[in-house]
């Protein structure tokens, strides 16, 4: 009798164990789908770090260059070049030949 008891007790044990199974399947599935959604945020985060970067780097550059030219604000020589450069000026007398080939 006793071996029909055990039979009886394995025989329900694993109808039970079904659902259980079947949650747990289901549960893992869920942290694995979730898992690879967090790794592309983090991969997605690490590239616009790379451009916030790059652009920190590129803004620092820039920062660099005006403080420099704020330096150079007093020198005569400058404001006549930059005059030059950037508003097409010249000097009384001067003469300007552009450069068509470039």
């Amino acid at each position: 009798m006793r071996n029909g008891k055990k039979a009886k007790k394995c025989k329900k044990n694993k109808k039970r164990n079904g659902p259980v199974l079947l949650v747990v399947l289901v549960l893992i599935a869920v942290v694995g789908v979730e898992t690879v959604r967090v790794f592309g945020q983090i991969s997605g985060a690490r590239q616009q770090e790379a451009t916030l970067h790059r652009q920190v780097e590129q803004m620092e550059q820039e920062n660099a260059a005006l403080r420099s030219d704020i330096s150079r604000a007093d020198d005569p020589e400058f404001i006549k070049e930059l005059a030059r450069q950037r508003l097409g000026m010249a000097e009384q007398g001067e003469r300007i030949f552009y450069d068509v080939n470039h």
